[in-house]
């Protein structure tokens, strides 16, 4: 028997319907419905079983993985890009997207063909931002197309180890009754050029466009379909970015890379270690170092407080760089178990040069940036405190203290707070800084 059918799709988050609504019950978008193509469907199935293997008799090549020959991206990515698998690059407009994909076309040389395929510029827009980023090579390919089946022709033709497509938002299906952009083109896209990755064994690129909130436009369904999700990030510096992974089926999530913008392009930072702090020797009060550790490697924040009188008739809190919500869970504990009372004040938590960290290492540094400011009491511009704190006020143990001391001491700090029972894990003793560690916020008071 065989049946038609439509379905209707929002183009917001994908979600799909057998009639058309107005309003769209999982994400309230208003008239975001569009019908999907009509498909006919058999309605007697037809088992075909896939062929199955034992999974100890399936040979892996382990030249699969290759360096990126920049060693950000390779960190980022767990030690390189594997034959086969797909990475979407996601960022706000004139981060650097398109830059960093085209410097990745530098990989081209013999045997190692590189396709960049650009759906929204021309072949001479192409060759004077090449040039620019000093990007040349007889082995690169360039294709200002929006045509999935021209793509794939092309793909099949020149069979490159690298195919780069910016963006995947231009690109288009003529078996899809929509438009660019769309959560059925995108869909349909995606599937078919990350099929054709793994059918052809080359690495595959894909840049995107993000939506408002910061996350990728279009449905997570673009997310689940690749390897790998890359966030470009912007820090409040004007030339900073970093590249951080959200996904990564071949490595470690929540990694970092770090680039400078420049007039040639993107350069990548090695030892970032310093980079968000301030080199100003004087201390201020408010002011705080802590560590946060970024993947695999430590990285020092300065964290700014301020306590003031309220602006209304209670106090309220202004946080940038941490959670929100965990940074009102310290207020609270400082004023159960450090016995001062911040209700009735404003309280402004930052995080200097715009990074953000996740990390739970840095609640000491947040607590007694808190109490400096409270106080009005500077602590010395040489001291670094690093500790999670608990509901009871306790400082528990934290991850790698052996490489965030290190880093410490490399960059000529006199002192390190630190929680106690971390103190066992450090392997060594360094020239030059003291080792002070604490079980509770209460001995802070030491420091006021």
């Amino acid at each position: 028997m065989i049946y038609n059918y439509h379905m209707y799709q929002c183009n917001n988050c994908g979600q799909t319907s057998p009639q058309e609504v107005g309003k769209c019950f999982n994400c309230d978008e208003w008239n975001s419905f569009e019908i999907v193509k009509e498909n006919t469907r058999n309605g007697i199935s037809k088992n075909i079983l896939p062929e199955v293997e034992q999974l100890n008799k399936i040979q892996v090549d382990k030249c699969e993985r290759f360096s990126a020959q920049i060693s950000e991206i390779d960190r980022v990515l767990g030690g390189g890009m594997i034959l086969g698998s797909s990475i979407l690059i996601g960022g706000e407009p004139g981060i650097g997207k398109s830059t960093l994909a085209l410097q990745l076309s530098h990989l081209a040389k013999e045997d190692f063909k590189v396709l960049y395929i650009s759906g929204e510029e021309s072949l001479k827009q192409i060759k004077m931002r090449a040039d620019r980023l000093k990007v040349n090579s007889d082995e690169l390919f360039v294709l200002s197309d929006n045509s999935l089946d021209s793509i794939e022709n092309q793909v099949r033709s020149i069979r490159p180890k690298l195919l780069i497509v910016d963006s995947i938002h231009t690109i288009e299906s003529k078996n899809v009754e929509s438009f660019p952009g769309s959560v059925s083109q995108l869909k349909i896209c995606a599937q078919d050029l990350s099929s054709l990755s793994k059918e052809l064994n080359f690495t595959l690129i894909l840049v995107a466009h993000i939506t408002k909130e910061g996350t990728i436009a279009g449905p997570k369904l673009l997310e689940h379909l690749v390897d790998t999700v890359l966030y470009f990030e912007k820090v409040d510096s004007d030339d900073l970015r970093i590249l951080r992974t959200s996904k990564n089926r071949f490595g470690a999530t929540d990694e970092i890379g770090i680039f400078k913008m420049k007039d040639t392009g993107l350069d990548e930072v090695k030892d970032p270690a310093g980079l968000f702090i301030t080199k100003d020797q004087k201390s201020y009060s408010g002011s705080i170092i802590s560590s946060s550790h970024e993947g695999t490697r430590p990285i020092l924040l300065e964290i700014q407080s301020l306590v003031s009188k309220p602006t209304q008739s209670f106090g309220k809190r202004y946080v940038n760089g941490i959670d929100f919500n965990r940074a009102v869970m310290l207020v609270a504990i400082l004023e159960k178990h450090y016995n001062i009372r911040l209700s009735d004040k404003d309280i402004f938590i930052s995080l200097t040069n715009g990074i953000k960290a996740k990390d739970t290492s840095v609640d000491l540094g947040v607590i007694a940036s808190i109490i400096s400011s409270f106080e009005n009491i500077a602590i010395p511009s040489t001291t670094a405190f690093m500790g999670e704190v608990g509901l009871s006020g306790e400082i528990k143990k934290i991850a790698n203290i052996d490489k965030r001391v290190s880093e410490i001491s490399r960059l000529g700090f006199d002192s390190c707070v630190i929680p106690s029972d971390s103190e066992k894990n450090i392997s060594k003793k360094f020239k030059g800084l003291k080792i002070i560690s604490i079980r509770n916020i209460k001995e802070l008071k030491s420091f006021f």
